[in-house]
């Protein structure tokens, strides 16, 4: 069960969030602090490319999804991150990486991303997804109004993972219980919306193009909930090769690579 988090801040801490300058009582951290493993797997997953591109927040049980990770280890990892200022909680009960955070993320994944972009792991990884692209009439509404709609849900075997909201448009990302496919729907202001399901893992054409038409019913449905209509222009893009942007085998590789060189920095 997940933990109130207001528990393990002190008085300071909790001022600094209540009062959203959080990021400023940053600044003062500067040294690298002892992390456990479970905390490493979670930076590792804040560090990612991808996420960090799309400067991601994530649900926890999206977290926990695509780590594989226990429920009750990763709430101690999450509470202890909090405490050391590392990560902090937006308005939706997303978590995502305050500025010392991020300065960390960077000291500590900085080589396995030159490796991550190495050539040959990105043509050893490549997976298939699908996209389908839809356009809408918005109106007067915007972006947010859809993602406000789709964020936190979940559906058939996707789980909610977590989102990027900007002022131009907004991504929503969902996984699937078994980890086999991710699935993500983008829209921006100006009615465009896609959706892009991602297997990671190696899969039947069939079966990838089944699984995205299910994250486009979800989709249409709540678009015809939220402005009554459907779609005016749809179309489907099959068989994009993507590299997925996390991929298991690599992912815990690179965390165990980083947990291997902190503990000879730290007690060498």
């Amino acid at each position: 069960m997940q933990e109130d988090f207001q528990d393990v801040l002190s008085n300071d801490e909790q001022n600094a969030h209540s009062n959203k300058d959080y990021l400023n009582l940053d600044d003062s951290l500067s040294k690298i602090p002892v992390l456990s493993f479970p905390e490493i797997e979670v930076l590792a997953l804040f560090g990612s490319n991808d996420a960090k591109l799309k400067k991601f927040s994530f649900g926890f049980q999206g977290i926990r999804r695509y780590l594989d990770i226990h429920q009750q280890t990763l709430t101690i990892a999450l509470k202890r991150l909090v405490r050391k200022r590392i990560i902090a909680k937006n308005n939706d009960q997303e978590y995502f990486l305050t500025k010392h955070g991020g300065n960390l993320v960077s000291n500590l994944f900085n080589r396995s991303e030159e490796e991550s972009n190495d050539s040959n792991y990105s043509e050893l990884n490549e997976f298939p997804s699908c996209e389908i692209e839809m356009k809408i009439n918005l109106k007067r509404e915007d972006h947010n109004k859809i993602a406000n709609r789709l964020k936190g849900k979940w559906f058939s075997h996707y789980r909610y993972v977590g989102s990027s909201i900007g002022e131009d448009k907004s991504i929503l990302e969902w996984i699937t219980d078994e980890a086999n496919y991710s699935a993500s729907v983008c829209s921006n202001n100006n009615g465009d919306i896609r959706i892009t399901v991602s297997a990671l893992k190696f899969c039947d054409g069939q079966r990838l193009r089944e699984e995205t038409s299910k994250v486009s019913l979800f989709v249409e449905k709540n678009l015809r909930e939220i402005f009554d209509q459907s779609p005016i222009l749809k179309r489907k893009i099959e068989n994009v090769k993507s590299q997925p942007s996390l991929d298991s085998t690599y992912l815990n590789n690179w965390i165990e690579q980083i947990y291997q060189s902190q503990i000879q920095q730290n007690y060498s």
